[in-house]
């Protein structure tokens, strides 16, 4: 699925904190969640992604 990062100045997460860097599902144009710095949410997308896409791996048997 593809996600986009947008700021959303007035954001907060599900706990009510301030949260303005917002993940959004392109295909269902909605907030599948957020984060309080951009770095932080590219880093959930990227994992969002790799969990898509059979997780993780490291190479060890």
């Amino acid at each position: 699925m593809p996600y986009r990062i947008e700021y959303q100045k007035d954001h907060k997460n599900a706990k009510g904190e301030p949260a303005p860097w917002a993940i959004i599902n392109e295909d269902r144009n909605e907030v599948v969640g957020s984060s309080e710095t951009k770095e932080n949410a590219e880093a959930s997308v990227r994992a969002r992604l790799a969990g898509e896409h059979g997780g993780f791996k490291s190479g060890k048997r």
